[in-house]
């Protein structure tokens, strides 16, 4: 059974679903509108166990899940949803072991469930030409694979203040994933460093910047790429009152569009 230990981060959940995240240290505390909670009681529970305040407040103690930890972690820009992560790893088909690329890491929110995905014998290498963002990422991934008591084994994770459009080191790379605003500028690169049977996944919130990237494949590297489908998710929950079960009345609607693509090899 894998307690709770100091140097954990952990999630104190309130009756109104509420969420305050914690870093667990001995001799320390945490104050909210309901009192006090010491850190020393809630150190060896297990996930899922309930401590209380002086004003019994109930409050869970959870360690976050992935989908979680993204919701709370410091944002330097738009994060992709974990609607769309989900589906992301299973269209680029994201293996244990896979050599993965990834352009636009911003806050690293897709860079931590492709490190996740990819295993201890998989490597991501990120391009993100902006210091700040980098930083920032850095520290959110540093943070969940440290000290979130779920987060797993990730591969290995190599960090580059580089811009795309430049070039690309790498080679015979397994899977290239761009979340960059002009996706068929980086294209000349993407086929000289993807592999044979490598796939090309874009991330772009508009129709036109779709509909170019996938007009520039087909003219440009039509015989070199294959396109394997364009995607769109919606999230909607559902609630149960009472007797009735119905739609909640928000959703996490359009964020931004899925293209998928894949290299194939022009010998005959």
């Amino acid at each position: 059974m894998l307690r709770l230990k100091e140097g954990e981060l952990v999630h104190l959940l309130d009756k109104k679903g509420k969420r305050y995240p914690i870093l667990l240290k001995a001799g320390s505390s945490f104050t909210f509108t309901r009192g006090m909670i010491l850190h020393d009681s809630i150190i060896g529970l297990e996930d899922g166990s309930a401590v209380r305040s002086p004003y019994n407040e109930q409050l869970l103690v959870l360690r976050p899940t992935l989908s979680e930890y993204l919701s709370r972690m410091k944002k330097g820009s738009q994060i992709i949803y974990p609607k769309d992560i989900g589906a992301i790893l299973m269209l680029a088909d994201i293996f244990p072991g896979a050599n993965v690329l990834e352009a636009g890491t911003g806050s690293g929110a897709l860079t931590i469930a492709l490190l996740r995905a990819v295993g201890r014998d998989g490597k991501v290498t990120s391009y993100e030409r902006r210091n700040e963002f980098a930083a920032i990422a850095n520290s959110n991934i540093d943070t969940f694979f440290g000290h979130v008591g779920i987060a797993g084994k990730p591969g290995t994770w190599e960090l580059k203040e580089r811009d795309i459009y430049e070039g690309i080191e790498e080679s015979d790379l397994d899977r290239i994933i761009l979340d960059l605003t002009e996706p068929w500028r980086a294209l000349e690169h993407v086929e000289q460093s993807l592999r044979s049977g490598g796939i090309l996944l874009c991330y772009n919130p508009t129709v036109l910047q779709i509909f170019k990237l996938s007009k520039r494949l087909e003219t440009k590297y039509g015989q070199n790429f294959r396109e394997m489908g364009i995607y769109e998710l919606n999230m909607r929950g559902w609630e149960i009152k009472g007797r009735s079960m119905r739609p909640e009345h928000k959703m996490i609607a359009h964020t931004g569009f899925i293209f998928v693509a894949r290299k194939c090899s022009t010998t005959t």
